[in-house]
């Protein structure tokens, strides 16, 4: 299985800063994977060359939303290349991580993060009753750390942008470029959430 997600943290760590640093390796090994260049890479997430090489050479302490861009768009770019008959026919059901954990979208949206820190979640499905409502991410948390997520609802900190949801029967090949765009797709069976597809998931159906 080919981990994308790589951890700021671990990238600002003062000990793992250099060319020895497994995370920076694994930066560098995902861009040649995908077969792009550092000016490339920089390109399509919106920075310099530079800044890409610095990264890299493990000198620069990356902001969290940068990394975030470069490890979405390697992972798109990883799958498109790889998936092209890897995946012909098969279906959502076949790839999909199975009955997810969910979370109410009432719920304190610092519950949601003891749930997601409990179970190493970077996202989880928000349902109110059996209704899919959204998706609450990391991202969506770290952009209200300067609010009491104890008063606010899981709802009113998950994005409002609805992620995709398609049927256990659509065609992966018909869901792959959605991740271009999204972090995870939702799988619905007979109108109820019956899984989640992440990048994660597709990759590990090509190890």
């Amino acid at each position: 299985m080919v981990i994308i997600l790589l951890r700021v943290k671990d990238l600002s760590n003062e000990n793992t800063k250099g060319p020895e640093s497994n995370e920076v390796r694994r930066l560098i090994q995902l861009r040649l994977e995908s077969r792009l260049t550092q000016a490339e890479l920089a390109k399509a997430v919106g920075v310099s060359q530079a800044y890409i090489a610095r990264i890299e050479r493990g000198t620069l302490d990356p902001k969290l939303s940068i990394v975030s861009r470069i490890t979405d768009h390697l992972a798109s770019q990883i799958a498109k290349r790889r998936y092209q008959g890897r995946f012909h026919d098969m279906t959502c059901s076949e790839v999909m991580t199975p009955n997810p954990m969910t979370i109410d979208a009432r719920d304190p949206a610092s519950r949601a993060v003891d749930f997601m820190l409990e179970h190493s979640y970077s996202q989880v499905p928000v349902l109110r009753g059996n209704n899919i409502v959204g998706i609450l991410t990391e991202r969506d948390i770290i952009k209200d750390l300067h609010h009491d997520l104890s008063q606010m609802s899981v709802q009113a900190v998950m994005s409002p942008e609805s992620p995709p949801v398609v049927s256990e029967t659509t065609l992966v090949t018909d869901v792959v470029p959605l991740f271009e765009t999204h972090q995870a797709i939702l799988v619905q069976n007979q109108g109820r959430l019956s899984g989640i597809m992440t990048r994660a998931d597709l990759l590990n159906q090509l190890s």
